[in-house]
């Protein structure tokens, strides 16, 4: 195959992927162009000054002439992060780069398309190709890995020869859609039980404000009633909002770490003194066996540590049922998460069945949907916690045996003093 050939499939798999990677950061997509244009010019400026012209005068190539490309060209697809090969017209793999062999551990020069994989559509897609029809993206399902992942794989034909007179070529880029897939699953349920979790009460306020400009205009004790009821419903709305809010606030930091020192100890001590009129209003019990500990410093942002014990010290005595004990203390090391400091909130209340343990954090996952809504939950708290946790490089370890009570660890990396 030419060095042609391979300087344009080099210089096509560039932009592609800076393209690709410029919009998926956000940048807007005319100048994620005019920016690809110019990294294009200067590959092609950069190939031509590293790959010599051939010499007119230098005899060609024998029969046993390897078809692969320059160790330059070779070098580069090799370190394009997207996973491609080139089949011949005869269907087999005449090439692949690094991260090819790395999805697909079988993947071998010669072998042919159709042991790659089954699915029809990837099938058909490649067998249209080389028949020559225009490029274009199939999406299919496929299994590799143990796991079921969704692939979409944008195929062209290079109407190319090498000097063996071998081509055209079909040049395959494969792209692993699974996590966009599930993310994009995400956003629309969570934009579906946002939406009904919100139409609920509204429609419960709508529903009141049409009693009281009807028949029970006049009655003032029903009018006491529905205000006081309208008064409940906003309320749950605007926690709600709030709590969308929060979420997104701390989804758009995600990728952001936090550079404040805080002292552990501090932030729960202090939480916990805020909590205790709730504590008192439902007849429970807070003990607060957090004493002040120098060592106990961590890198995080302290307003959302906050919000992570206020959540879970909050959730304690609202589901660990009235006039129960909420403890809150230093958890002992822990194998399982060396180098750091855990914060446990363990509650005597019912407990929570096994399998709903591992989908707590969802958002609006409810294990009892009706006495959530009685205690004002939105169905966000732990989800909120989650999404804090992650951005601290923390973890929340659940333990919950039913008729005894539940424990809620939080585990944060210890900053190491000097």
């Amino acid at each position: 195959m030419p060095k042609r050939l391979w300087r344009q499939i080099a210089i096509v798999l560039v932009c592609t992927f800076l393209s690709g990677l410029a919009v998926s950061r956000g940048v807007p997509v005319l100048t994620a162009m005019i920016a690809v244009s110019v990294a294009g010019l200067f590959c092609v400026m950069a190939m031509a000054v590293l790959v010599p012209l051939p010499d007119l005068n230098a005899p060609q190539r024998n029969s046993d002439a390897s078809p692969l490309p320059s160790d330059i060209d070779r070098h580069l697809l090799e370190q394009i992060p997207s996973p491609l090969f080139l089949l011949d017209l005869r269907g087999r793999v005449a090439y692949s780069n690094a991260a090819a062999r790395a999805m697909l551990p079988r993947l071998e020069t010669g072998q042919h398309y159709a042991n790659l994989f089954r699915s029809p559509g990837f099938l058909d897609g490649v067998s249209r190709i080389i028949e020559g029809a225009p490029a274009h993206t199939v999406s299919f399902a496929a299994a590799y890995g143990g796991v079921e992942n969704h692939i979409a794989a944008e195929m062209r034909r290079l109407d190319a020869t090498d000097e063996l007179g071998d081509g055209p070529y079909v040049l395959i880029q494969l792209s692993d859609q699974t996590e966009r897939m599930a993310t994009d699953r995400m956003r629309t349920d969570f934009i579906a039980n946002a939406s009904h979790e919100l139409r609920t009460p509204l429609a419960s306020i709508i529903g009141y404000i049409e009693t009281l400009q009807g028949h029970a205009r006049d009655d003032a004790e029903a009018r006491v009633h529905f205000l006081n009821t309208m008064s409940q419903q906003a309320s749950r709305m605007q926690r709600l909002v709030e709590d969308l809010m929060s979420l997104s606030r701390i989804e758009m930091n995600a990728h952001t770490a936090p550079t404040t020192q805080c002292n552990l100890t501090d932030i729960v001590r202090e939480v916990s003194d805020g909590i205790r009129p709730l504590a008192e209003r439902r007849d429970a019990t807070l003990d607060i066996d957090v004493e002040f500990e120098e060592s106990a410093q961590v890198t995080a942002d302290r307003d959302q540590l906050g919000q992570v014990f206020t959540n879970l010290i909050e959730n304690a005595l609202k589901y660990g049922g009235t006039g129960g004990t909420v403890h809150v203390s230093i958890s002992p090391e822990d194998s399982r998460f060396p180098g750091m400091i855990g914060v446990s909130i363990k509650d005597n209340g019912p407990g929570i069945p096994r399998q709903h343990l591992h989908r707590l954090t969802e958002r609006f996952y409810r294990v009892n949907a009706k006495q959530s809504k009685e205690q004002g939950g939105t169905g966000l708290g732990l989800a909120i916690v989650k999404h804090i946790l992650a951005r601290h490089a923390g973890e929340l370890d659940i333990a919950s045996v039913l008729e005894e009570g539940s424990t809620f660890t939080v585990w944060l990396p210890l900053r190491k003093l000097s």
